[in-house]
C-alpha cells in the first residue's frame, strides 16, 4: 500500500482540530465557534536548501461556558502557550448571558450563532434553542453613539501625549499613547463587531480586529522586528510608567510611537464612519424590506 503524505494543509487540520479537543478536556465548554480563519501559507526553496512548505492559521473563537464565571484570561493563557502553529485569540462567555445579548438583539452574538463554524458542541447538536434574526434598525445609531463617546477620549488622550512629548516627559507620553491606541481598539470592536471589550492587552484587542479587518494590527506591526520592538515598549508601558523603576523611553522613540499613534486615530475615523455608514444602509434595506412584506401581508 503506497504510503500517503500528508500535506501541510492536512496537518494543519490535524493539529488544530487536536487543539480543539484538548482545549474541550480542560475548559469543559458547552460549544466553541469560530467566528474568523486567516491561513498563512509560505514556501520556501533553493539551490542550497530543501523545499519547505508552512501553513499556519490564524482563529479567533467563542467559547460558551455552562456559567457566567469569565475565564478568559485563563483560557487565553493556556492557549498563548500551548497553540504552535499560528494564533488564536478567544472569548468566554457564559451561555445565559449569550442567550440573554441575543434577546436583546446584540449584533455580534447572534451574527457569531447564526453564521459562525460550531467546532465542538457538548451534546452534539448543530442547532439552537432559538430563531431570533437581527433586527439591524439601531446597528448604526448604537455604534454612532460609541464613536461620539470613544473617539473624543482617545483625542484627549493624544493631546495630552504631544504636551508631554513636547516637554520630554516620555514616559508619561508613551503611556498616555497606550491610552490612546486602548480606546481606539474598544472603539473599533464596538463598531464593527458590537461587541463590548473587557480586554486591556494590545495585541490581543488588535488581533480580534483580525476578524474584520488587518489595517489595525498592520498600523503597528508590518513584520520588521523595528515594529516589533516599539510596539513591545507600548506595551510594556501601562504598567511600566507607573511601577517599573527600570522602565524608560527615548525621545526618538516617543515621537515614533506618537506618530504611530496619531495616524492610527485617522485610520479607525476612517473606518468606524465606512463601517456605520454601511449599517445605514443594511437599516435602510431593512426598513423597505419590512415595508414591502407588510403591503403584501396586508393585501
Amino acid at each position: 500500500m503506497e504510503t500517503h503524505i500528508l500535506s501541510a494543509t492536512e496537518q494543519q487540520a490535524i493539529y488544530f482540530k487536536t487543539f480543539i479537543q484538548r482545549l474541550v478536556d480542560k475548559f469543559k465548554p458547552l460549544q466553541i465557534f469560530c467566528f474568523s480563519k486567516t491561513n498563512l501559507a509560505s514556501e520556501t526553496s533553493g539551490c542550497f536548501k530543501d523545499q519547505h512548505q508552512t501553513y499556519n492559521c490564524n482563529y479567533c473563537l467563542l467559547l460558551v461556558t455552562a456559567t457566567n464565571t469569565r475565564i478568559d484570561h485563563e483560557v487565553q493563557e493556556y492557549v498563548n502557550f500551548h497553540y504552535r502553529h499560528g494564533e488564536i485569540t478567544i472569548l468566554c462567555h457564559g451561555r445565559d448571558s449569550i442567550l440573554e445579548a441575543i434577546k436583546a438583539n446584540n449584533r455580534f452574538f447572534i451574527t457569531v450563532y447564526t453564521t459562525g463554524q460550531l467546532l465542538y458542541s457538548h451534546d452534539g447538536m448543530s442547532h439552537f434553542d432559538f430563531t431570533g434574526k437581527l433586527i439591524p434598525i439601531q446597528s448604526a445609531f448604537k455604534a454612532q453613539k460609541h464613536f461620539d463617546q470613544r473617539m473624543p477620549l482617545a483625542e484627549g488622550f493624544l493631546r495630552g501625549a504631544g504636551e508631554c512629548l513636547a516637554k520630554q516627559d516620555y514616559k508619561v507620553s508613551t503611556f498616555l499613547l497606550h491610552q490612546v491606541v486602548e480606546q481606539c481598539c474598544i472603539l473599533l470592536l464596538r463598531v464593527h463587531l458590537a461587541y463590548r471589550s473587557e480586554i486591556h492587552n494590545l495585541l490581543r484587542m488588535l488581533r480580534l480586529c483580525n476578524s474584520f479587518s488587518e489595517k489595525p494590527i498592520q498600523a503597528f506591526l508590518s513584520g520588521s522586528t523595528e515594529d516589533e520592538r516599539l510596539f513591545n515598549l507600548l506595551m510594556k508601558s501601562y504598567s511600566g510608567s507607573r511601577y517599573g523603576n527600570g522602565f524608560s523611553v527615548t525621545a526618538q522613540d516617543a515621537q515614533s510611537l506618537y506618530h504611530r499613534a496619531s495616524s492610527f486615530v485617522t485610520l479607525v475615523k476612517e473606518m468606524c464612519g465606512a463601517k456605520i455608514e454601511e449599517l445605514e444602509h443594511e437599516a435602510l434595506l431593512y426598513k423597505e424590506l419590512k415595508g414591502e412584506i407588510e403591503v403584501k401581508t396586508d393585501l
